[in-house]
C-alpha cells in the first residue's frame, strides 16, 4: 500500500469484455458533421470492447478508442521486442463516460442488478446476481 495514501477501489458494473459506448471525450469530435450525414445518435457515438479496468484509478482500456503514441526502444529489457520507434495503444478511458451496450436492444443503458435464487451442484441454495437492461429488462450476461 502507498505511504500515506488511502486507495479505495471505484465501484462499478462495468466488466472486461463488455462493449461500451463513450458518453464524452476527444473521439466525439465531428459529432454534429456525423449527426448531418443522417446518422442515429447510437451509430455517432463510437463503441468499443473493454479490454482492462483499473478500479483503483477508475479507468477502462476500450479497444480502438483513445489511442495514444507510445515511443519504444531496443535498447535494454525490450532488446526481445522486434519493434522500435512510435507504438500506437489505447489508454484509459475515465469509468464515467462510459455507458454499456445492451445485447438485446443494442442501446446504451443503465445497468440494475436483479438477485435470484440458484441452486448449486452440492444442493446449497446461494444468491446469484445477475445484471440487468434498465431500458428493456433484459439480461446483460458476463463475458468472460
Amino acid at each position: 500500500m502507498l505511504k500515506g495514501k488511502e486507495t479505495k477501489r471505484v465501484v462499478t458494473r462495468i466488466r472486461t469484455g463488455d462493449i461500451v459506448q463513450l458518453l464524452k471525450g476527444k473521439d466525439r469530435k465531428g459529432r454534429a458533421r456525423r449527426m448531418k450525414e443522417g446518422l442515429t445518435p447510437n451509430d455517432v457515438s463510437p463503441h468499443g470492447k473493454v479490454l482492462s479496468i483499473n478500479f483503483i484509478t477508475g479507468k477502462a482500456k476500450v479497444e480502438g478508442l483513445n489511442m495514444v503514441y507510445k515511443h519504444q526502444s531496443t535498447k535494454g529489457k525490450n532488446q526481445q521486442q522486434p519493434k522500435a520507434g512510435r507504438v500506437q495503444q489505447e489508454a484509459g478511458i475515465p469509468l464515467a463516460n462510459l455507458m454499456i451496450v445492451c445485447p438485446k436492444c443494442n442501446e446504451a443503458t443503465r445497468i440494475g442488478i436483479r438477485n435470484e435464487n440458484v441452486q448449486d451442484s452440492v444442493g446449497n441454495m446461494r444468491i446469484k446476481r445477475i445484471r440487468i437492461c434498465k431500458k428493456c429488462g433484459g439480461e446483460v450476461p458476463e463475458v468472460k
